[in-house]
């Protein structure tokens, strides 16, 4: 298949395509003519490149993956979950990170409110 059908099934553009050719992480295509022809492999290498950077990953952060797919000639299944897990871990900290700047706001709102706040009117009856 042509670079038009990978692109139109993986919802990829051309020029990301060959990004990920340039950068290794897809490798070359045979050619027919002036072509490139991809496979069912490239299709789903393209898939999972779009669904790691769904996932938060950077295209830099996958190449050492990709290095070691292609010096072990097959995929480096230990090198994929320690990436994974790396991931994960950095993601909780963000999220650690993110309650603690939402207590901090909790916090300001209270003193805020303690220090501004207009006094109810005790006098005022219906």
């Amino acid at each position: 298949m042509y670079i038009g059908k990978v692109a139109a099934l993986t919802g990829c553009t051309p020029k990301a395509i060959r990004l990920y050719e340039q950068l290794g992480l897809l490798s070359a295509p045979a050619r027919q003519g002036k072509y490139r022809v991809y496979t069912e492999h490239h299709l789903t290498i393209v898939r999972l490149i779009r669904a790691a950077q769904a996932s938060g990953f950077k295209l830099a952060e996958m190449a050492p993956l990709i290095e070691e797919k292609n010096r072990r000639q097959w995929f480096p299944l230990d090198i994929a979950h320690q990436g994974i897990a790396a991931k994960r871990a950095q993601i909780q900290a963000e999220i650690a990170a993110l309650r603690t700047l939402d207590a901090r706001l909790v916090m300001l709102q209270a003193e805020i409110d303690q220090l501004f706040a207009e006094p109810a009117d005790a006098d005022f009856t219906l």
